[in-house]
């Protein structure tokens, strides 16, 4: 039993599947986490945007000085009195604010933005992505795709210590 387990651990699955993992928690960590700063990046709630920027995709923004009409932008909007965070293209400036629209919707929108409230401009845009990174930050996806995993590797490490402490036991 001891050597079938020895066999798993050095097996090519084994390590591939750890350098899965760590991947997976990367990619999780970097998407969760504004580390880029100035780069911050959200999931896109909505359709609004389609077809450039569909729902579950990643939206890496970044912020700049001025901001230009056609561009795509993040700003923050108080939705049924709770702050969200919309990503819509700007269809005009005037004076000192945006009117923008979602590429997908009939007509502008009916707030105007003001500049304190843009977080950036859209500059990557990583389709389906975000999909994954919410299900992660969901309690059954932290337990299949967290805490499991990493269970299972801790305690894979310790049985290939205590195979080596026996083999080395042996030897003596």
């Amino acid at each position: 039993m001891l050597n079938k387990i020895n066999k798993y651990l050095n097996s090519r699955f084994y390590r591939y599947f750890v350098a899965s993992y760590l991947v997976l928690i990367s990619v999780v960590i970097i998407f969760s986490i504004d580390i880029f700063s100035p780069f911050h990046s959200f999931t896109n709630k909505s359709d609004s945007m389609n077809p450039e920027i569909n729902r579950g995709s990643i939206t890496i923004v970044k912020s700049f000085v001025n901001y230009q009409v056609g561009e795509a932008i993040a700003y923050y909007a108080q939705i049924d009195g709770r702050e969200e965070i919309i990503t819509h293209r700007i269809m005009g400036i005037g004076g000192n604010v945006y009117t923008t629209k979602g590429d997908a919707n009939e007509v502008v929108d009916r707030e105007l933005v003001k500049p304190r409230l843009v977080i950036g401009k859209v500059i990557v845009i990583i389709p389906y992505l975000g999909y994954l990174i919410t299900f992660v930050k969901s309690l059954l996806g932290n337990w299949l795709l967290i805490i499991f995993p990493a269970a299972l590797i801790i305690a894979s490490e310790l049985i290939r210590i205590i195979l080596e402490l026996q083999r080395i036991n042996q030897k003596k």
